[in-house]
C-alpha cells in the first residue's frame, strides 16, 4: 500500500518506485521496509513522509473497520445499517482530511458492543486470520523442536551448483558456479538436495538433465523445486433477498433532518419469490513445503437453511422460496418464515416507527399519535391520536381518540371521539360519535350511542339511537351525497393533470435533445472530415520530402499537426457532449414510460370509482330511534331544514313536499312509532 500511495501522490517516479521494490523484495515486512528505504536513500522529504504515512494509517483503519465491522454483521452482533453509518462517518473524516477511527472503540464508548461481544469478534477474526504456513511433519517425530518458519537458505553444493530456499520454505533454486562439472548426473544432484531436506515438489530427472546440458543457468537460476500453497477454504454464507432488518435509524425529510417515526419500509413479497440462497461452503487443502512439512489451513463452518411456515425449499436444498404473498421475517435463530399479516405486537410508536405494508396489518396496541399505519386491511386495538390509511377494511377493536382513518373499505370501531373517518363503505359504531367528522360513501350505522357535536356526511343513510344532547352542539348531518367519492374523482383528476403535464413537458424536451444531437452529430461529422483530410495531406508531404521543390513541407507538417491537435480535441469534447445528451435522453424516456404507467393506473382508478358512484345512489335519510335535539342541522342532496323542537323515534329524509301550494323537494319527518 505505502508505494501505491507514494506514487498516486506523485512523491516518487515509477523508476524509484521499481528499484525500492527490488531493494526490499525479501523483507518480511513490505511496508516497514519501503519506509525505511525512502528514509535512508532520503527520497522523500520529512513532509511528505509525514502525509504519506497520515494517509497510510487511515487507509489501514479504514481497512481494519471494514474487517471488524463484517465480522461484527456476520455474527448478527451489529445491524448491516448500523455499520454502513459508521462507515459513511468515518470515510467522510477521510475525506476531509481527518484522521477515522476505530469503529471498535467507538462501538465500546457508546455501548453498542459489550466486552463479551467484542471479545467474540476478535476470537472469530483470530481464527478467520490464522497465518497460513505454519508448517507441521508429515511423518512423527519422536521429540519435534519448536515450529520452523524461516525456510532461508544459501549454500554450495559440493557439485559446483548454489542453493537457494526462500524463506517460505515453497521453493529452491539451484544455480551453476565457475567449479560446476557437467559430468555430474541428475540422480546425484536430487541425491544432494534431499541431504538438505528437499524432497517434495522437485522437477522429474530429465528436468534436471536439461539443467546440466544447458550452457546458460550462471546468473539465472533454476527453479528445481516448488512446494503445493494451502488453499483456504470458504464458511457456508446465506445471502438474504428481503430486509432482514428493517427497523432504521429513521428517514431523512424533506430538509434534511432525520425523522425518527420514519423506521423504513416493512418488506413484503410475492409468492414465489426468492428469499435466502445458501452458498455452501468450501473444504480448505492443506499445502505441503518442500521439505514435506503440511501446511494447515483454518477449518471451515457450515451453516444450516432454516426455514418455516409460508417458506418452502428448492430440490437442492440451497434456495428459499415464499409459499404465500406476505412478509419475511428472520428471527433470532436465523428461521425465515412469511405471514399474511404483518403483526405489531404492542403499540406502534418510536420503537417501531410508522407502519407502512403492502398487505394486512394487526396491531395489538395502540396507535400512538404522530404515527402511521398505512397497509391493506388494518386491525388494531384503540388508535390514540395515530393515523390509518387502508386501501380496505379497518377494525378499531376499542376506542379511537384524536386520530384519523381513511379506508376504501368498511370501517369498524367501538367509539370516536374527536377524529376524523373517510371512508368508501359503511361506518359501523358500537357507542358514540363526539366531536368528530365523519364522510362516508356507505351508510353511517351506530348501533347503541348517540352523536354529539359532529358534523356527519354519508352517502347511504344515517342510523343511530340519538342524535344530540340537550347541553351539546348541536350536529349537522348530510345524507344521499356522496362527499367521498367527489374528492377521490377530483384528487384522481389533478394528478392525471399533474402527469399529462409532465408528458408535454418531458416531449419538448426530448424534441429539443434530438435538435441537438442531430446538430452536433453533423458537426462531428465535419470534424472527421477534416481531421482525415489533414492526416492525408500529412501523408502526401511525408512521401514527397525528398523532392527539392518541395520547399517548406516541414512548416507545413507542423501546423497540420497542430491542427489535428486541435481538432481531435475539439472532437472529444463532442462527442462527451453528446453522450451525456444521449443519457439524458435516456432518463427523460424511462420518465416518459413510468409516466404512461401511472396515467393507465390512474384512468383504471377513475373508471373504478365512477362506476362505484353509477351504482350506488345516494339514499337520502336519517333513521333514529331515540331522540333528536332541537337546533340539528338537516341537509339532503337538494335541501336542508333545521329541527326546531326535540323529536322521538322518526325517521328524517328528503322527498317532495307541498310549499305555497307548489311541490318542491323538501326534508320529511314521519314519527316512526305511528308508523308501525
Amino acid at each position: 500500500m505505502l508505494e501505491k500511495l507514494a506514487l498516486q501522490k506523485k512523491f516518487i517516479t515509477d523508476a524509484q518506485c521499481a528499484q525500492a521494490m527490488e531493494a526490499c523484495r525479501n523483507a518480511a515486512n513490505l511496508d516497514l521496509a519501503l519506509k525505511n528505504y525512502f528514509e535512508k536513500e532520503k527520497i522523500l522529504t520529512d513532509k511528505q513522509m509525514k502525509a504519506l504515512l497520515a494517509s497510510y494509517t487511515a487507509l489501514k483503519t479504514i481497512q481494519k473497520n471494514q474487517v471488524f465491522g463484517n465480522c461484527a454483521v456476520d455474527l448478527g452482533i451489529v445491524s448491516k445499517e448500523q455499520f454502513l453509518g459508521e462507515m459513511t462517518r468515518q470515510t467522510n473524516k477521510l475525506a476531509g482530511k481527518k484522521q477515522p477511527e476505530l469503529i471498535c472503540k467507538i462501538w465500546i464508548q457508546d455501548q453498542t458492543l459489550n466486552q463479551e461481544q467484542y471479545q467474540e469478534i476478535i476470537q472469530q477474526l483470530q481464527r478467520k486470520q490464522a497465518p497460513l504456513g505454519t508448517a507441521r511433519p508429515s511423518k512423527s517425530v519422536a521429540d519435534p523442536g519448536p515450529q520452523q518458519t524461516d525456510f532461508s537458505l544459501d549454500s554450495e553444493l559440493d557439485c559446483g551448483l548454489v542453493l537457494n530456499v526462500d524463506a517460505s520454505g515453497m521453493t529452491a533454486f539451484i544455480r551453476k558456479t565457475d567449479t560446476f562439472k557437467d559430468t555430474v548426473t541428475a540422480a546425484e544432484i536430487i541425491e544432494q538436495l534431499e541431504d538438505n531436506g528437499i524432497t517434495y515438489g522437485l522437477v522429474k530427472s530429465s528436468e534436471v538433465e536439461k539443467f546440466i546440458d544447458s550452457s546458460g543457468f550462471r546468473t539465472k537460476p533454476f527453479r528445481v523445486a516448488r512446494g503445493a500453497a494451502p488453499v483456504p477454504g470458504k464458511d457456508a454464507r446465506i445471502e438474504y433477498f428481503f430486509e432482514t432488518d428493517h427497523l432504521k435509524a429513521g428517514g431523512i425529510d424533506e430538509d434534511g433532518n432525520i425523522d425518527f417515526k420514519d423506521r423504513g419500509p416493512i418488506p413484503w413479497v410475492k409468492k414465489g419469490s426468492l428469499l435466502a440462497k445458501k452458498f455452501p461452503m468450501i473444504e480448505a487443502a492443506e499445502g505441503r513445503n518442500i521439505f514435506d512439512q503440511v501446511l494447515d489451513v483454518p477449518g471451515v463452518a457450515d451453516r444450516a437453511l432454516k426455514y418455516g411456515t409460508g417458506v418452502t425449499r428448492s430440490s437442492d436444498g440451497l434456495r428459499l422460496y415464499a409459499e404465500i404473498n406476505g412478509t419475511p421475517t428472520l428471527d433470532r435463530s436465523n428461521k425465515i418464515q412469511v405471514s399474511h399479516a404483518f403483526t405489531v405486537p404492542n403499540d406502534v410508536n418510536f420503537e417501531t416507527g410508522h407502519i407502512d405494508y403492502d398487505g394486512d396489518i394487526v396491531i395489538k396496541g395502540s396507535l400512538k399519535a404522530g404515527f402511521k399505519a398505512v397497509g391493506h386491511v388494518v386491525r388494531v386495538d384503540t388508535v390514540d391520536g395515530g393515523e390509518i390509511r387502508a386501501t380496505g377494511d379497518v377494525t378499531v377493536l376499542n376506542g379511537m381518540i384524536g386520530g384519523s382513518v381513511y379506508a376504501r373499505g368498511n370501517v369498524s370501531i367501538r367509539f370516536v371521539q374527536n377524529s376524523t373517518i373517510y371512508c368508501l363503505g359503511n361506518l359501523t359504531v358500537d357507542k358514540e360519535i363526539l366531536d368528530s367528522r365523519i364522510i362516508a360513501s356507505g351508510a353511517v350505522i351506530i348501533k347503541k350511542g348517540e352523536i354529539i357535536s359532529s358534523d356527519i356526511t354519508c352517502n347511504k343513510g344515517l342510523f343511530t339511537q340519538h342524535l344530540g344532547t340537550e347541553k351539546s352542539v348541536p350536529n349537522t348531518i348530510t345524507f344521499g351525497v356522496d362527499t367521498f367519492t367527489a374528492r377521490e374523482l377530483k384528487n384522481i383528476h389533478d394528478r392525471i393533470e399533474h402527469a399529462m403535464d409532465g408528458q408535454e413537458y418531458i416531449h419538448e424536451k426530448l424534441a429539443s435533445l434530438s435538435e441537438e444531437l442531430s446538430r452536433e452529430t453533423k458537426n462531428t461529422l465535419r470534424l472527421v472530415h477534416e481531421i482525415d483530410r489533414a492526416r492525408h495531406e500529412n501523408f502526401l508531404l511525408s512521401k514527397n520530402q525528398e523532392d527539392p521543390t518541395a520547399r517548406g513541407f516541414k512548416s507545413q507538417v507542423q501546423v497540420n499537426s497542430r491542427l489535428l491537435v486541435r481538432l481531435d480535441k475539439e472532437l472529444n469534447h463532442l462527442l462527451d457532449r453528446i453522450e451525456k445528451k444521449k443519457k439524458q435522453r435516456e432518463e427523460f424516456e424511462t420518465e416518459l414510460s413510468r409516466l404512461e404507467i401511472t396515467l393507465e393506473k390512474l384512468r383504471s382508478e377513475q373508471s373504478n370509482f365512477t362506476r362505484w358512484q353509477q351504482r350506488n345512489p345516494g339514499v337520502a335519510q336519517a333513521v333514529v330511534s331515540g331522540q333528536v335535539i332541537q337546533g340539528t342541522m338537516i341537509n339532503g342532496p337538494d335541501a336542508s331544514m333545521e329541527i326546531l323542537e326535540v323529536k322521538n323515534n322518526v325517521k328524517i329524509f328528503q322527498t317532495l313536499v307541498t310549499k305555497d301550494e307548489d311541490t318542491v323537494l323538501g326534508i320529511d319527518i314521519v314519527d316512526n312509532t305511528r308508523r308501525k
